[in-house]
């Protein structure tokens, strides 16, 4: 079986629809690799959505940056939050990622509101895999449930796992690439024996499995019209290959809020995950580090949220703005949710917060390398769909009102603002309460 080379911190990306419990599937993450130690509601303190807007509405307003270390890798999640109207945070954010995990919840009836995340995603060359959520409260089939979601995916859905049943209830699952069946527990799931009244649908879905990855290998489709039994690492090679390629997006399964399927998608990230060079190479960046998102961050002043590429950034380096503009680091700080804590440097692949680097912005590159870098391709702003007209109570705040406007405009790329001199009327623009999309390609 191939394991990824140690060597740079892996990032993630988790998207998908409001309430497919992106948020929570990060907290299971952080839980079951010991970032957390108690189950967020549970006794716990949520890492994610600590805002008091995000509290307020139920779910996530802004992108919840977190890390967690599992069997000797580094990882770095970026949740992004799933509601339109903060849909414009995600787009600086998504080409820097290693892997994007799509969570979805078991209905077929809601599979349509994949397809703007998943077009986006095959637009940008990010790979990306499935993970359908609240298996716990599926009431139909797998296959029922993947054959709608084949129509919104360009790639074809490869079903790594089948669910095992007790009565109405998913109790665990069956891993087709390693032919081993496992019951879900706090903690690691516990191996059995395939049950043997399975063991026909097993065989049947791990052949359906093998077609799918022969479309694309023309070895395998060789063994397999020779009946003969290809070798686990030769599947799990082709399985990779694949899915960082955009050929197939493997599909897993589980439940964040219970942690089930949690060990066996740290497995497949720490075995699967591309590394941060393939990143790199799609934005275009030598060294330096990508911004993410710029933030106000009260007595730390301006940060920006950034992946580092192509070596380790120090305290005090000075960074190349797109403009030729120079910088100096002016604090560097790791990132856990809302809590910030001061480090002397960043290693390849991990996502930061940088201090006093005033004229950034996101979707930039803060060069290292002594000259100013450009993004390969521009992040693509989006139209806004609503506006509302915003005025000082007392003539005197007009300066305050327009200071705190333009922060908020760093803040959020969806909002944008226009100054209307006829009407004598500031107009704050956004994506509002109805359908936002992806920014069209015209």
């Amino acid at each position: 079986m191939p394991i990824q080379t140690q060597g740079s911190v892996r990032a993630l990306a988790l998207v998908g629809p409001t309430s497919a419990g992106k948020t929570t599937l990060m907290e299971a993450l952080l839980l079951a690799t010991g970032a957390t130690h108690a189950r967020a509601g549970g006794g716990g303190e949520m890492v994610g959505d600590s805002s008091p807007e995000a509290r307020a509405r139920g779910h996530s307003v802004e992108l919840n940056l977190a890390g967690f270390d599992f069997m000797g890798d580094r990882y770095a999640v970026i949740d992004c939050p799933g509601s339109l109207e903060f849909c414009a945070d995600t787009d600086a954010a998504l080409a820097a990622v290693d892997l994007a995990i799509v969570v979805a919840e078991p209905d077929p009836n809601k599979a349509q509101l994949l397809q703007p995340t998943l077009r986006e995603l095959e637009r940008l060359g990010v790979p990306h895999a499935l993970f359908i959520n609240k298996m716990d409260q599926a009431r139909g089939s797998l296959q029922e449930l993947l054959d709608a979601l084949a129509p919104v995916s360009s790639a074809p859905l490869v079903a790594r796992q089948i669910p095992t049943w007790e009565g109405e209830h998913v109790t665990g699952f069956i891993d087709l690439a390693l032919e081993r069946a496992f019951v879900y527990r706090p903690g690691e799931p516990l191996q059995v024996e395939i049950p043997a009244d399975l063991k026909d649908a097993e065989a049947e879905a791990r052949f359906h499995m093998l077609e799918q990855i022969a479309d694309f290998d023309d070895d395998l489709l060789e063994q397999l019209l020779s009946d003969v039994t290809p070798s686990v690492d030769a599947v799990f090679g082709d399985l990779v290959r694949e899915m960082q390629e955009g050929l197939i997006v493997p599909v897993f399964f589980g439940s964040a809020s219970n942690g089930f399927g949690v060990q066996r998608l740290l497995k497949a990230l720490r075995h699967e995950a591309p590394l941060a060079d393939k990143a790199a190479e799609r934005l275009g960046v030598t060294k330096g580090a990508y911004v993410l998102k710029a933030a106000y961050a009260g007595q730390s002043g301006k940060l920006a949220y950034a992946r580092v590429f192509g070596q380790k950034l120090d305290d005090g380096a000075e960074l190349v703005l797109p403009t030729g503009d120079r910088s100096r680091v002016g604090g560097l700080f790791s990132v856990q949710g809302a809590t910030l804590k001061k480090v002397t440097a960043a290693p390849v692949g991990e996502v930061v917060a940088i201090g006093k680097v005033e004229q950034a912005s996101a979707g930039q590159i803060l060069s290292l390398t002594g000259q100013a870098q450009q993004l390969k391709n521009e992040v693509r702003p989006r139209r806004p769909l609503f506006a509302v007209a915003l005025s000082a109570h007392n003539r005197k705040d007009d300066v305050r009102l327009s200071g705190a406007l333009n922060k908020l405009i760093e803040e959020d790329p969806g909002l944008s603002l226009t100054h209307d001199a006829e009407a004598r009327q500031v107009l704050l623009a956004g994506q509002g309460e109805g359908t936002c999309g992806w920014p069209s390609s015209g």
